[in-house]
């Protein structure tokens, strides 16, 4: 309320010192009052028009803090209409085309308000017509919380920042530490990934945010714990038999969630179990586009029944499919529910659903791996999860120094593919869909979109896919 007097104010103002009637308001559906005319150029108060590139900026900064905090994620697909205007601060208003992390456009009303001297800084709304309204204040970006980035502060008030960004999220993810000593460990290991959110951020070349998860209390190898895939013996891969690529044109898009080929995102929980998630939605999303029927199948028969892999403590896809070809199939989850640890095997053969009777690799080239995902389901593929720890949503596309291409060791699911267009700026960034096990509350609805066309984070460096035998 004490926003609106202002401007009413202000517009009393400009009446009495220019001589001009600026008091046409129009309330929009946010509620702030907007004037329906620009002011003069210049005059103190006024509404000023804002490039499309320095309200790109702002909004950009706006919507990382928004995302490496406790906030929503969003990426700005097209500016339409930015003013500013001094106002006890600066006032920025921007209307625009803003994408949530399930993908859906929408156009928006943006507002910033920054006010440097104040320690919490800048004030974010966003009003969207179809969404709850979004207001939060931040006082600097998560990032910039991190001991010793900025010398205008002293240490000590970086740290009380630290403090209260772990505090929350003590309390967002449930973390009661038993000791005083672990609570002070985490809180260590807790500053040193804000450095790496930092990093990321900072050499990311798509429009992927990163920020505070779930894992951002873990160092790398407990991180590690929750991906589990095995590194392949090369020798053996050279004799797995190649998958035949069909010579088909490809749409500019393609997803199989949208054709009922794909389950339900699961949750492999603290175990390294991937591997399995991975074989499991691969034979899910095959046996769904031959038979028009998606069934959901038994991630811990693997675990119970795999021998040749190490159920928690990780596996292959090779092995999984050899496996699955061994036991004799799979069952449905429903009858050989999942409960993220190895127990006795317990495989009952006349609730089979499914029978496997080979696997086939795709080549290296991304391409070819789009043309068999349109022509036969969604693929199989391990890759460095190195930018998923910390992922908040948007295409991630970091530099290869921080995600090796090598160093695969993590399995997921390819779905579909599609394009980021930003006409304005005139650059596209093409990604694949990634479903990953780490439940709907991780990165986009539990998905993962991943910059397509360089081999990212190792994307085109394993792929494979079970073959189905005639059950």
């Amino acid at each position: 309320m004490r926003l609106h007097t202002f401007g009413a104010t202000v517009a009393l103002l400009l009446v009495l010192v220019s001589g001009e009637d600026y008091s046409n308001f129009e309330e929009d559906v946010n509620g702030p009052l907007v004037r329906s005319r620009r002011s003069p150029a210049g005059l103190t108060g006024g509404i000023s028009e804002l490039s499309h590139e320095e309200a790109e900026k702002r909004l950009n900064k706006s919507l990382e803090k928004l995302a490496t905090g406790d906030g929503p994620t969003y990426r700005l697909s097209k500016i339409h209409s930015a003013t500013t205007q001094v106002v006890a601060g600066s006032l920025t208003k921007i209307n625009c085309d803003l994408v949530d992390a399930d993908g859906k456009e929408e156009r928006c009303d943006v507002e910033i308000w920054s006010r440097p001297w104040l320690n919490d800084g800048t004030e974010i709304t966003i009003n969207c017509p179809n969404k709850e309204l979004i207001k939060q204040r931040h006082s600097r970006s998560a990032l910039e919380y991190a001991e010793k980035k900025t010398h205008k502060k002293s240490n000590h008030h970086n740290l009380n920042k630290v403090e209260h960004l772990f505090a929350k999220f003590q309390i967002k993810f449930k973390r009661n530490y038993h000791t005083t000593m672990e609570k002070q460990m985490r809180f260590r290991i807790f500053k040193q990934n804000l450095q790496l959110i930092e990093e990321l951020n900072r050499n990311e070349q798509g429009s992927a945010k990163y920020g505070i998860t779930e894992f951002a209390d873990m160092t790398s190898p407990e991180y590690k714990q929750r991906t589990g895939l095995w590194q392949r013996d090369p020798q053996k891969a050279a004799s797995n038999p190649k998958a035949e690529i069909p010579n088909i044109d490809l749409p500019k898009e393609f997803d199989w969630r949208e054709k009922g080929a794909i389950s339900a995102v699961k949750n492999q929980g603290n175990c390294g179990s991937c591997w399995a998630f991975s074989v499991t939605g691969n034979i899910e999303g095959l046996h769904a586009v031959r038979t028009g029927v998606l069934e959901q199948y038994s991630e811990q028969e693997l675990l119970d029944c795999d021998t040749s892999d190490s159920a928690c403590n990780g596996g292959l896809p090779d092995n999984a499919y050899e496996a699955i070809e061994k036991i004799g199939g799979l069952e449905l989850e429903s009858d050989y529910p999942y409960h993220a640890r190895k127990d006795q095997c317990h495989f009952n053969s006349t609730k089979i659903h499914v029978k496997v009777k080979g696997h086939v690799d795709l080549p290296k080239n991304e391409t070819a791996i789009a043309q068999w995902l349109i022509a036969n389901g969604p693929i199989s593929i391990g890759i460095n999860a190195n930018a998923m720890q910390f992922y908040r949503g948007g295409v991630s596309h970091p530099p290869h120094i921080l995600c090796s291409r090598k160093n695969l060791d993590h399995g997921v699911l390819i779905v579909g593919y599609g394009v980021s267009d930003y006409p304005m700026f005139k650059k596209t960034l093409p990604y694949w869909i990634v479903k990953n096990s780490w439940g709907k509350k991780w990165g986009e609805q539990g998905y993962y979109r991943v910059y397509r066309g360089d081999n990212t984070c190792g994307v085109s460096e394993m792929s494979s896919s079970a073959v189905l035998d005639d059950y």
